[in-house]
């Protein structure tokens, strides 16, 4: 499997041993694309966010990464390859955009690391170009609008790695302007640098301009993958959103109208 990240086989997982959040999935995420998760509250895609960000193990069936299996991958030499951004993040209001963005470099030496060396800073200083946040880096964050601080998360990410970024619903509480230009930003890096994105994504339309390929949730299980023309149709909205929609051309633009 030389393109697939990610393979996820007969996968299971309960915050309880009563309750399934994931009833044996089947999923290969494949290198150098975009793949967006989609479906309706509840159905298990912030669960497959954790399980691939290490936060969870399944209970069931394995999870592998390349041709390793995921649980035997020491955290640290995991993160130097790939780099999560969750939907709440906490940090000092008083540190600065810079020293934030740093903290990517963690996965390089230890918690307690207290010195940049050459490396990376150029890696810092990379991440904030790429995200163009040098602007306001010696800035607290405590002085950051949404949009600009969902950038700084995206640059801590791209200071530690650019190979595999997982990203958890990236657009939450920005208004449209930001969500467009932090998904422009992130199809760029792929495009351009061959990152591999996996993220959690609500918006349909933003899944349709964006994503490669699209796997489809509902009740822990898998309805669809595959690209965004054979996933997200009317039928299967209405099947799995349980609204009626239909996808449409416009101005060579296919877009999603819920009616």
């Amino acid at each position: 499997m030389p393109d697939t990240v990610f393979r996820l086989e007969g996968v299971t997982f309960g915050y309880d041993r009563a309750v399934r959040v994931l009833n044996e999935i089947d999923l290969d995420v494949r290198r150098g694309r975009i793949t967006a998760l989609i479906g309706p509250n509840g159905c298990g895609k912030t669960t497959v966010f954790a399980l691939l960000s290490k936060i969870y193990r399944p209970r069931g069936g394995r999870i592998l990464f390349g041709d390793r299996n995921l649980a035997e991958i020491p955290r640290r030499e995991y993160a130097r390859r790939v780099a999560a951004v969750h939907q709440y993040n906490a940090v000092p209001e008083d540190m600065t955009v810079r020293r934030l963005v740093s903290m990517g470099r963690t996965a390089y030496h230890g918690q307690t690391f207290s010195r940049l060396n050459e490396e990376d800073c150029r890696a810092v200083d990379r991440a904030l170009a790429e995200t163009h946040t040098e602007a306001f880096a010696e800035r607290q964050v405590k002085e950051l609008s949404g949009g600009q601080m969902q950038r700084v998360w995206l640059a801590l990410a791209l200071a530690q790695t650019h190979e595999i970024l997982l990203l958890d619903e990236i657009t939450t509480y920005l208004d449209v302007y930001y969500q467009y230009e932090i998904l422009d930003l992130i199809r760029k890096l792929n495009r351009d640098c061959g990152t591999t994105v996996l993220m959690v994504l609500h918006d349909i339309n933003q899944t349709i301009r964006y994503a490669d390929d699209v796997v489809l949730m509902k009740d822990g299980k898998i309805l669809a993958t595959g690209g965004a023309d054979e996933v997200v149709t009317g039928e299967t909205l209405r099947r799995t959103y349980g609204v009626n929609a239909e996808i449409a051309d416009v101005r060579g633009r296919k877009i999603c109208i819920f009616e």
